[in-house]
């Protein structure tokens, strides 16, 4: 059983972007992923301090030096993220994703939707697509296989609203009939429940966090991480579900942008935001 943490960034209101991502922790890897993000804790902080001044690593603030990370020098935040992103090279970790043009959304007839579930929807149907590229594909079939099952877990939210939309748009596309034709049933790969779960106690979602974070900076040409977001790029995936795609590229952005919406510039941004 694959392991799907999932995460969004760009819901502050004010990014031009809004993204779902999923970094996939395959079967035998978890522990590699583990073992790294304990030494780059131990890392920033006395052994001593650790019970007491870390809870998790938030993206926006290892970068930036914020929260628990204030008055850390930028070497040791740096290298703490490097050791992080070192688990999706070294163990060659999916990373699909997600992203949403919030202008172009809002003027599409999509527009009338949420552009975060939007995104959301096709983060979902990214993995399974990725899911089902992991074994022998017959010509004119869609191959399944049990081996490629994952399990949704998303970074809990207080939002009782967006929470219940998210999960009605699991059930539609994945359906609770497991036998289901695979091309009825979209999210065939899918356990038959998405969980909910703190960041704080899931390194998957931390990570998954990290890579949302370097990849919007990426998609908004910002400056000062093109170094970080190369540690994963090899293992980016841009979500391309069909027909969702040829219908709504023109509102999702790739950072392959050979295809879709181009990248994403924005005059007004001087500087890396949360």
């Amino acid at each position: 059983m694959h392991l799907a943490f999932v995460d969004e960034t760009g819901t502050d209101g004010h990014s031009p972007i809004v993204m779902f991502g999923a970094v996939v922790i395959t079967p035998g890897a978890f522990g590699w992923v583990e073992r790294l993000h304990s030494i780059a804790i131990e890392q920033l902080f006395p052994v001593e301090e650790i019970e007491t001044k870390f809870q998790e690593f938030h993206a926006s603030e290892l970068f930036l030096g914020r929260g628990a990370f204030e008055g850390i020098e930028q070497k040791k935040r740096f290298d703490a993220i490097s050791l992080l992103l070192m688990a999706m090279e070294g163990q060659k970790l999916p990373y699909i994703y997600a992203a949403v043009d919030r202008k172009e959304f809002a003027k599409s007839p999509a527009g009338t939707a949420r552009p975060l579930d939007f995104a959301f929807r096709i983060c979902a149907l990214g993995v399974e697509d990725w899911a089902r590229n992991q074994h022998p594909q017959r010509p004119e079939a869609i191959q399944v296989d049990y081996n490629d099952q994952y399990l949704f877990i998303l970074d809990d939210t207080t939002n009782a609203e967006v929470k219940k939309q998210l999960r009605t748009s699991y059930r539609l596309l994945r359906s609770p009939r497991p036998y289901t034709s695979p091309k009825d049933n979209r999210l065939w790969h899918a356990h038959d429940e998405m969980y909910f779960g703190d960041s704080r106690d899931s390194i998957g979602i931390q990570l998954a966090d990290i890579c949302n974070y370097f990849m919007l900076q990426h998609l908004l040409k910002r400056e000062g991480c093109k170094e970080l977001y190369e540690m994963f790029a090899q293992q980016a995936i841009c979500a391309r579900p069909k027909p969702e795609w040829t219908t709504f590229s023109g509102l999702l952005v790739a950072h392959d942008s050979h295809e879709g919406n181009a990248l994403v510039s924005d005059p007004n941004i001087k500087s890396q935001t949360a």
